[in-house]
């Protein structure tokens, strides 16, 4: 299918320099596309939507139109400036000439991670443990496995540091401990260690982990 995305680009510092790029159209417009191809080749999820058509007016408004082709229900990107994101959110439309359906638009953000961490539900912080990972999860539907024991549904109800006798005399081992309230009402509890299975069993809750990991991943990106 061909994605589109006309901009209208009310920047009028662009002006002047694309103004020169539309003395020499033709030209320009060979170099672009041979640039475009070439970074397709070298990064092949960087240029799916270059600019296609680029119209210019007296007044310093500006149309420009991404043009490409997706598959499925992919993701595109389209790089834009900070200075340029307020006059494109005004005027970004997006239209798929083949008939599909547009999901939704995001964008980055400058505001400091913590506080994008803070609109999730999950309360975490950038680097958490499994343990406080787990503990944001209380209430949650989850599925335990420990070793070749027999899985374990139910919902999450604590995580506990615990405190258990070791091999040797005066010996002691801290260990993590999960406990679930099972469907039949019991409270079982698990070990957390290297053979522990635990497995999110809700669909919404899985795509706020999504989105928690993508927030971690775009700040990584832009450090």
């Amino acid at each position: 299918m061909k994605l589109v995305l006309p901009v209208l680009c009310l920047l009028l510092s662009c002006h002047a320099t694309l103004a020169q790029e539309k003395a020499t159209p033709t030209a320009r417009s060979q170099n672009t596309e041979a640039a475009n191809k070439g970074s397709e080749y070298a990064n092949p999820s960087a240029a799916k939507l270059p600019v296609r058509r680029v119209v210019l007016y007296k007044n310093g408004v500006g149309y420009f139109e991404h043009l490409g082709r997706v598959r499925g229900s992919q993701d595109v990107h389209v790089d834009f400036t900070s200075a340029q994101l307020n006059d494109v959110l005004k005027s970004l439309t997006v239209l798929d000439l083949s008939g599909g359906r547009i999901t939704g638009v995001d964008y980055n953000s400058e505001a400091p991670l913590a506080r994008r961490l803070a609109t999730l539900r999950l309360s975490l912080g950038e680097r958490p443990t499994t343990a406080e990972f787990l503990g944001a999860l209380r209430g949650a539907r989850l599925e335990v496995r420990s070793g070749n024991g027999p899985q374990l549904t139910g919902k999450l109800l604590s995580v506990e540091r615990k405190t258990r006798t070791g091999a040797g005399p005066g010996w002691t081992v801290e260990t993590d401990e999960i406990s679930l309230i099972t469907d039949s009402g019991e409270v079982r509890s698990v070990d957390l260690n290297t053979s522990t299975s635990v497995r999110i069993a809700e669909k919404d809750l899985q795509v706020e982990v999504g989105r928690y990991l993508g927030l971690i991943a775009s700040s990584r990106d832009q450090s």
